[in-house]
């Protein structure tokens, strides 16, 4: 492995690129230069190509329109003669491929291997292709720990092959300033030195925890919009029939859920069959976000790509009656004030945001990548993200505590059912 100093821009390419939030890390820290990405723009399974607009947020924030193709089906061959990106002449390689299939999130997930999970070796095919100096994949912590993580050691296996140094680790990346509870696990390979990981980047420093709840990132988002108050995106959110709005009118603010609107006996016949059926079997692990209010005091739970409903999790604002918009979405997600979201779709909008590396957290792997690329560590102040609710200020010298993921599953459970 040879040490590396160049002065022109690093070439950054990013495959299954989605709304652009990995790309953002690089683009906006100088020194990168954004040369072509890939995504065929699926909103869902059930859903045609081009549906999720994603290719139109990338472009309106990076200057330049992904390739609308399918990587189940592109060659690297393929690749290089559309982009006119040569083996060799890539600098960092970001290849993020779906966790949809991967996730706990679908149970289905534990018992059938799905076909899109040979994504994962696809990266590794352009990855040996290509031969960037770095390479980096985010995904759910199940690509590393879950029934299928034979991908992930294939893909290890290959990159090492191939001369690359591998680190893969599994983050919660509240840690790492993202006011929100994210376990995600990250992939980062080096063929110019010792690959490093977010842990190293952050040896003896923490976030403090007050600076990661929904409370600090909400009231920055608001101090900005009073001096931008003209952001397109800034109030969008979805409308709610009368019965949603009546139910989440009847759920209490700063952290309530379905389960307190059943024990209100005058509000129970507002739950839905499925709630309601929940309620009367004293099922109260099973999905207790659905419809629930994000606590002001800690961070956001995990947003999804279907957060544009207050019924797909805990979304809700922590005090007014609706979903939070747009704006406030991403700002948990970790993207700057100023990003754009174009897309017509509403819903699209907000699957861009959840599909989405957290820009505050790519904005890290780009300090990472200027690290080895120069075998000096970045100081503190290169790590934030600017116009983003993560500060400077908020980094301290760690006495070995973190911000702290939310009380387990399981307590809050036994909780319930002790007011119950």
């Amino acid at each position: 492995m040879n040490s590396v100093h160049r002065s022109a821009p690093v070439t950054v390419v990013d495959f299954f690129s989605c709304g652009g939030g990995t790309t953002a890390g690089f683009a906006r820290r100088g020194g990168f230069e954004i040369k072509a990405a890939v995504d065929l723009e699926v909103a869902k399974p059930s859903s045609g190509k081009g549906s999720s607009e994603c290719n139109l947020t990338f472009h309106a924030n990076h200057g330049i329109a992904p390739l609308n193709r399918d990587m189940m089906t592109l060659t690297p061959e393929e690749f290089r003669s559309e982009t006119g990106i040569q083996k060799g002449g890539v600098g960092v390689m970001i290849s993020c491929a779906p966790c949809t299939h991967l996730s706990r999130a679908n149970p289905m997930n534990h018992l059938v291997d799905k076909e899109e999970n040979t994504l994962i070796g696809r990266s590794g095919d352009f990855a040996v292709d290509l031969l960037p100096d770095l390479f980096f994949m985010e995904n759910a912590r199940e690509l590393i720990t879950g029934n299928y993580r034979h991908h992930h050691e294939a893909l290890v296996a290959r990159l090492r092959q191939a001369g690359f140094d591998v680190r893969s680790d599994v983050h919660f990346l509240s840690q790492f300033g993202l006011p929100q509870i994210r376990e995600r696990a990250l992939v980062v390979a080096s063929r110019i030195g010792p690959a490093r990981t977010l842990e190293d980047l952050w040896q003896g420093w923490a976030v403090n925890p007050d600076a990661v709840t929904v409370r600090t990132a909400l009231a920055r988002l608001a101090d900005w919009k009073a001096e931008h108050p003209d952001d397109p995106d800034g109030d969008a959110y979805p409308g709610m029939n009368a019965l949603t709005l009546e139910r989440l009118a009847a759920t209490p603010q700063d952290g309530g859920g379905w389960a307190d609107v059943g024990h209100d006996p005058k509000t129970r016949h507002l739950l839905t069959p499925d709630c309601l059926r929940r309620w009367e079997a004293k099922d109260f692990g099973s999905h207790p976000d659905v419809y629930g209010r994000m606590w002001l005091d800690r961070p956001a739970p995990t947003i999804k790509r279907e957060c544009a409903h207050v019924g797909n999790g805990r979304y809700s604002h922590p005090e007014q009656d609706r979903l939070l918009t747009v704006r406030e979405m991403a700002t948990l997600q970790g993207f700057p004030f100023d990003y754009r979201f174009p897309a017509k779709s509403v819903s699209n909008r907000y699957r861009h945001i959840g599909d989405a590396v957290p820009p505050i957290i790519s904005w890290q792997m780009s300090a990472l990548a200027n690290w080895m690329r120069t075998a000096v560590k970045p100081e503190v102040e290169e790590w934030v993200m600017p116009k983003t609710c993560l500060r400077i200020s908020d980094i301290v010298r760690s006495s070995g505590v973190h911000a702290s993921p939310r009380p387990s599953r399981a307590k809050e459970v036994a909780q319930l059912r002790l007011s119950i």
